[in-house]
């Protein structure tokens, strides 16, 4: 992965980002709060607003368990329609948590996410930041 600079973290996870690439979310592996998970996000938009970034790199390794209801409905319903319409996010790459029992919520964060930009699965980080980062 490109080398990152720190932008913001909370109790369950940090923001960072690639310099003229994109923004790299990824958790802690403390509980999630409904409060500091959304916080995230929002310092997630505006990452990408002021750096003009057009893309997030999700790693849920450290995930602890799947965001509440309310919380993937927000990501979805609420964040997702306002950040598009302030930034240029256009693709959004997702490592998910190896954990099974952890990620039964992916599938549908991720179709919902891939109705508005462009959405790819991996294993590794390297590969996600290479796709990220590819010219088309």
């Amino acid at each position: 992965m490109l080398p990152t600079r720190f932008y913001f973290s909370n109790a369950v996870g940090a923001v960072d980002f690639v310099p003229r690439g994109y923004v790299y979310l990824h958790w802690s592996g403390t509980p999630l709060t409904s409060v500091e998970f959304r916080a995230l996000y929002m310092h997630v938009r505006n990452l990408l607003q002021r750096h003009k970034l057009q893309a997030i790199l999700a790693d849920h390794h450290a995930m602890p368990a799947a965001p509440d209801e309310a919380d993937r409905e927000w990501l979805l319903d609420q964040w997702l329609p306002e950040t598009l319409a302030v930034t240029t996010l256009t693709r959004y790459a997702a490592l998910p948590t190896p954990d099974p029992g952890r990620r039964l919520h992916t599938e549908t964060v991720l179709q919902g996410l891939a109705r508005h930009v462009r959405v790819a699965v991996f294993d590794d980080l390297e590969e996600a930041s290479a796709w990220l980062t590819a010219t088309e």
